[in-house]
């Protein structure tokens, strides 16, 4: 007979890897990796810097409709031409200049109709200067109300990117949890694989069974090991994924096992209820709100008059100069402008109805959402609770099927059978297990309060043990 190795190539690549990951960076709990996630998620990070700019934008918009003070000053040198008409004087004076006998060793020229004189002098000036918006029918206000309504966007956006954030992270994390748990079932029938074929060899060396049943014992070790490699694959793809979401340089073993409640962990209410106050797209929402009736703020008072203080006091100080000092007040009231504010503000209102759109049906959508969340966890954690009974089942039929093979009361086939039937079943309620934590990771998602799944799992009733079969 042929010898069967241990365990094929992939499935020792994979128990290499789980010690790895136990020396390397063992028990990371889901908190944890939660807080390294929302410090190296690229998205987290990407909005969060986009909330802090908007933030900023805001701040510095709180005294847009206060005064300014500005010092202003000038030093430079000027060159200029003075003339001084001389013409009349031209008109009187050359006559008489023209009737005196000559002088001798005298010429008396004629008195020109102009004279220019190039003057080069310094100019001096410091003063203060200051504007004060006093009316602006509002307009100011609706600016630094559009502001902090995109601020509120960005910060809604941040809590969007860790709700997706943490939904990645326990798809990615509790998925590594599940393919442990399958490669040890599939690792566990390998085992009881090998031992039917020891026990079936004996059988035919006595002459208790036929060959053909010692041959379906070996097809049997085949199918497992194929089932166990794949299962190793599968936890390696799983555990690179975990590891590059979370930047570590080795591989990382979660230590928060998959888990479920006995009872709901809330109520339909209470979530829709969470959602409907907390969900980062409803936050979004309420946000472009702020800014569509600043928008229309805005747009509607832009002929309203303007009424500015104006003051500046001159600070030049010296003999050719003296202090002087203004102040008044400009009024401007629009009449014709080139932009056509009637259709500006025709366009402000239908955004502002868009977005009352959007909220009616984020209205109807959030609590469906939310709904449909809770019973997928709902159903997933019943699944769960009522296999309870089929894996004991499935495991006293597998024993009885064993005990049958060694009295002649049962074929290898049969066993086989049972074999697969309990790991099949033992898949079943884990996966079922998974399926509620991922419903129940979304459905927190939904109620903007992804980080609160933590606390749930240290809770939880029931818990799918890694360190057995």
């Amino acid at each position: 007979m042929r010898t069967k190795p241990v365990l094929p190539g992939i499935v020792a690549a994979a128990l290499l890897a789980l010690a790895q990951a136990a020396h390397a960076d063992a028990g990371v709990d889901y908190a944890e990796a939660w807080r390294r996630v929302r410090a190296t998620a690229g998205s987290v990070n990407g909005a969060r810097l986009d909330f802090q700019a908007k933030q900023l934008q805001a701040e510095a918009l709180r005294r847009i409709d206060g005064p300014d003070v500005r010092l202003s000053g000038f030093a430079g040198r000027v060159s200029t031409t003075l003339s001084v008409d001389t013409g009349a004087i031209a008109q009187l004076a050359n006559p008489v200049l023209d009737s005196l006998p000559p002088l001798p060793g005298l010429n008396l020229p004629d008195v020109p109709q102009a004279l220019n004189v190039d003057r080069v002098f310094d100019v001096r000036s410091l003063g203060l200067s200051t504007v004060w918006p006093l009316y602006t029918g509002g307009r100011l206000d609706a600016v630094k109300q559009i502001a902090a309504g995109r601020a509120d966007e960005a910060g809604a956006s941040v809590q969007a990117a860790l709700d997706d954030a943490s939904t990645q992270l326990a798809q990615r994390y509790f998925t590594v949890q599940l393919a442990r748990k399958a490669w040890q079932l599939r690792s566990a029938a390998v085992e009881v694989a090998k031992e039917h074929q020891r026990m079936a060899l004996k059988m035919e060396r006595t002459g208790l069974i036929a060959k053909v049943e010692r041959l379906k014992a070996d097809v049997a070790v085949d199918n497992a090991l194929r089932e166990a490699a794949k299962a190793g694959s599968d936890l390696e793809i799983a555990q690179l994924a975990l590891r590059r979401l979370l930047d570590a340089p080795d591989a990382v073993l979660p230590a928060t096992p998959l888990f479920v409640h006995a009872q709901p962990p809330g109520s339909l209410a209470s979530f829709i209820d969470a959602a409907m106050a907390s969900n980062a797209a409803w936050k979004q929402i309420a946000s472009k709100r702020k800014q569509a009736d600043g928008a229309v703020q805005l747009q509607g008072r832009a002929f309203s008059p303007t009424v500015i203080g104006i003051a500046n006091y001159n600070l030049n100080r010296g003999s050719s100069s003296r202090a002087n000092w203004l102040v008044g007040v400009s009024v401007s009231v629009p009449l014709v402008e080139r932009i056509d504010r009637a259709r500006m503000i025709s366009a402000a209102r239908l955004e502002q109805q868009r977005v009352v759109v959007a909220a009616e049906q984020a209205g109807r959508d959030l609590p469906t959402l939310a709904e449909s969340q809770w019973r997928t966890m709902e159903d997933a954690r019943l699944r769960y609770l009522s296999m309870g009974s089929a894996i004991e089942l499935a495991y006293e039929t597998r024993r009885l099927a064993q005990v049958g093979f060694q009295n002649g009361q049962a074929t290898s086939t049969d066993v086989a059978d049972a074999s697969l039937n309990y790991t099949k079943a033992s898949l079943e309620r884990s996966q079922a297990a998974y399926e509620y934590v991922m419903a129940l990771a979304r459905l927190l998602g939904t109620a903007g309060d992804p980080g609160r799944l933590y606390a749930l799992s240290r809770s939880a009733t029931h818990i799918v043990d890694l360190t057995k079969e």
